[in-house]
């Protein structure tokens, strides 16, 4: 496929999950996603989250790595390392804790 089969860029995606919450996650060394072009997706859809009152990554400059910005209802981290979860789970999970309850009896 082409690149035009999609008339879109990332941020409008992320958009469109607004006022969701959404974690976006690359490593430095992952050579199968631009964690530059995440970061900026993260930093384009922002504007959408604070119109339906929710909040962006409230920045628009990347955090170093290992950074993260989960204050908001749109979150971003770029671990150092390749193609991989697993140094993101803690700060997934501290960043979906603000969203997930345990039920109530």
């Amino acid at each position: 496929h082409k690149w035009d089969d999609l008339p879109v860029d990332a941020h409008e995606l992320v958009a469109l999950v607004a006022p969701r919450p959404v974690f976006i996650t690359g490593g430095t060394t992952d050579q199968h996603t631009d964690a530059k072009g995440m970061f900026e997706a993260a930093v384009g859809a922002s504007p959408v989250y604070q119109l339906l009152g929710a909040k962006g990554v409230e920045t628009t400059e990347m955090p170093a790595a290992d950074v993260s910005l989960i204050k908001g209802d749109l979150g971003y981290r770029m671990h150092t390392g390749a193609h991989t979860p697993v140094p993101d789970w803690p700060v997934f999970l501290e960043f979906a804790g603000k969203y997930l309850h345990a039920p109530t009896k």
